[in-house]
């Protein structure tokens, strides 16, 4: 019985430790992003969502979030290879897990992005 308890046990370590390190592989890489709701109306107790990341989404995501002005684009006279633009996909729709309120998560996605 000992020896089972003991198996399973380092099984479980094992799991965690696996999933740990996928969850900060994705959102170190990108696959994934923190969406957070603070406390209101629609979340009482405050969300945190991890979300997969839509293209040039930040890594912490709130609906406070005011994204920068894109500059213009010019308009040239020949054909263009351009993608068309997608329509972005809710949070809710692109949830992985739903976890706690996360009030550092929050903070951390009312910060303008790094200059480049």
């Amino acid at each position: 019985m000992l020896r089972m308890l003991k198996w399973l046990v380092i099984t479980a370590l094992v799991l965690v430790a696996c999933v740990v390190f996928w969850v900060s592989f994705a959102l170190w890489t990108g696959i994934y992003s923190v969406y957070s709701y603070p406390p209101s109306k629609q979340h009482p107790e405050g969300a945190s969502l991890l979300v997969s990341r839509d293209e040039g989404e930040p890594i912490f995501n709130s609906p406070d979030y005011v994204p920068p002005k894109q500059p213009a684009k010019e308009q040239s006279g020949g054909m263009s290879f351009e993608t068309l633009p997608r329509a972005k996909r809710p949070p809710e729709v692109r949830t992985i897990v739903k976890l706690p309120y996360v009030e550092w998560a929050y903070r951390k996605s009312l910060e303008p992005p790094a200059p480049k």
